[in-house]
């Protein structure tokens, strides 16, 4: 069996995690990034093309991240040949503002307030969302009285919701369907462009997303956490039968109350930070990518893998 993914962050866990479970792999790479691929133990099999859409007749088990939505298309990856690692359909979720709220409100997950253009105060902060996954592209604060002038250039979809003065949290889950069992895996926080206004507060910066933080969070934190997860399982088997299988995370703005900023309907990039939840579950170190590999394997043994994918 061969583990297939696109170069990419997400990509660089779950191959080390397929590797670590004993799967070849097998990575897709544009020729510019060959270099450093070629250079690691990541992939068996290196497939350099400037088409992306080649993984899309795998013969392995694909394991799609964040830049699959990008590179091939909702449609494209709906109609696909190639086996995926989980429901391909949960992907296209976290793809609008329109079903990110829905699945939320299913879920009953409190989540940012959206403000409507005749609520919005000259003085107060607002953050402006672009839709889609983005790694925090094209997003940014401002205050009211600027929102006008900032706003009239975009192009893509966005929204303008309460800005939260608080922490921002981003939580990996992992549901399984061999073992009927969703674990909390990680907490991570993103260093951003924007971070440097703390150091040097000379001009705006984008929200560009540059690298990620574990988080250890205060155990009082993660019973609710947990819940959350639990809910949003329960309701995404009702949105999108047959649900979520494998990997999820639920992104949060914490000032003393959890408000969902999103979801990621995949693995997230995030997960790439050092956690160490997964040794609750598990004898021994357990990423996101090294758990996919883990459910493949066991449904393999348990000869359930049509559990696992689609």
């Amino acid at each position: 069996m061969i583990v297939s993914t696109i170069a990419s962050h997400s990509a660089l866990q779950i191959l080390l995690g397929a590797k670590d479970e004993g799967f070849r792999t097998r990575l897709y790479v544009k020729p510019g990034r060959r270099a450093f691929y070629s250079s690691t133990r990541l992939a068996d099999e290196l497939v350099v093309t400037e088409e992306m859409g080649a993984i899309l007749e795998d013969d392995g088990i694909v394991v799609p991240h964040g830049s699959f939505v990008a590179y091939l298309g909702l449609e494209a990856i709906e109609k696909a040949k190639a086996k995926f690692f989980g429901n391909r359909h949960f992907l296209k979720w976290e793809t609008s503002f329109k079903l990110q709220d829905k699945a939320l409100d299913e879920a009953g997950i409190p989540h940012v307030g959206v403000v409507k253009p005749e609520d919005v105060k000259p003085d107060e902060l607002y953050f402006v969302r672009i839709e889609g996954p983005r790694g925090g592209s094209g997003h940014f604060v401002a205050l009211g009285r600027e929102l006008e002038g900032k706003l009239e250039n975009i192009e893509a979809n966005y929204r303008v919701e309460e800005f939260i003065p608080g922490v921002y949290l981003y939580v990996h889950f992992f549901y399984s369907p061999i073992l009927e069992r969703l674990e909390l895996l990680g907490v991570d926080e993103r260093i951003v462009v924007a971070d440097g206004n703390a150091r040097w507060p000379v001009k705006p910066l984008p929200y560009t997303i540059v690298g990620n933080v574990g988080v250890a969070l205060r155990e009082s934190l993660l019973p609710r956490l947990y819940d959350y997860g639990l809910a949003f399982v329960e309701a995404m088997k009702e949105l999108e039968p047959p649900g979520i299988i494998g990997p999820f995370a639920l992104h949060f703005a914490y000032d003393g109350e959890f408000r969902a900023i999103g979801f990621a309907s995949r693995i997230d990039g995030g997960s790439n930070a050092l956690h160490w939840y997964g040794r609750l579950y598990w004898d021994e170190p357990m990423s996101v990518g090294r758990r996919i590999a883990r459910e493949i394997k066991l449904a393999l043994e348990e000869d359930e893998l049509e559990e696992v994918v689609t």
